[in-house]
């Protein structure tokens, strides 16, 4: 059964995000202490050993990941780029290729289970992600409206705007219980913002 390709997409989109920030991870290394702890050697090192779990769940996920991805590309033509260069068991690379084939790849038996693998996967590395991440204040509980509401909260935006800010990433979007395409307040307020604060630069 088909699943819905807004879903698919911006779940691939999710999950790439996702893995844009793993990759960030593998390299960012702590700073070297400027004093030697360990007694009169004066060995300079980091505090810290090089993240190896890192490179181990990005070799676990993308594994997991290409199975669906290289069954998908069977029944879809790929482009000269990832024809010649394949995907290489790269994260970002198959979610983006997966976020822009999202139409026809809905269409697929392999479609379903994909998805699945796509919200898990989401799941789990914003999950093992926080370990890298600065302290953030208390989560404040996010507040769901249609695009209808949210235009004649903030001013400026209409719904036009919403679903390309949805179909590009810079928000998400869901579907409510009736059906209607929901879009989270606060992070469409904080994207209005953005785009008039470059405005004024």
């Amino acid at each position: 059964m088909a699943c819905d390709q807004d879903d698919l997409c911006n779940a691939a989109k999710q999950l790439e995000e996702l893995y844009r920030e793993l990759d960030q991870a593998k390299y960012d290394r702590p700073q070297a202490p400027r004093e030697s702890r360990i007694g009169s050697t004066k060995q300079m090192g980091p505090k810290d050993p090089l993240p190896i779990w890192t490179l181990s769940d990005d070799l676990e996920f993308t594994t997991l990941l290409s199975e669906y991805v290289n069954d998908a590309a069977r029944f879809i033509p790929l482009d000269q780029d990832y024809y010649q260069h394949g995907f290489g068991r790269n994260g970002r690379r198959m979610c983006h290729w997966i976020a822009y084939n999202a139409g026809p790849i809905s269409q697929l038996d392999v479609a379903d289970v994909m998805l699945d693998e796509l919200k898990h996967q989401a799941r789990e590395l914003n999950h093992r992600l926080r370990r890298t991440r600065p302290p953030q204040p208390a989560e404040r509980e996010e507040v769901w409206l249609t695009a209808r509401t949210i235009c004649l909260k903030i001013p400026g935006v209409n719904a036009e705007q919403l679903r390309k800010w949805a179909e590009r990433g810079h928000v998400f979007r869901k579907r409510s219980p009736s059906g209607e395409w929901i879009y989270p307040v606060h992070a469409c307020i904080e994207r209005t913002q953005q785009i008039t604060s470059k405005r004024q630069r």
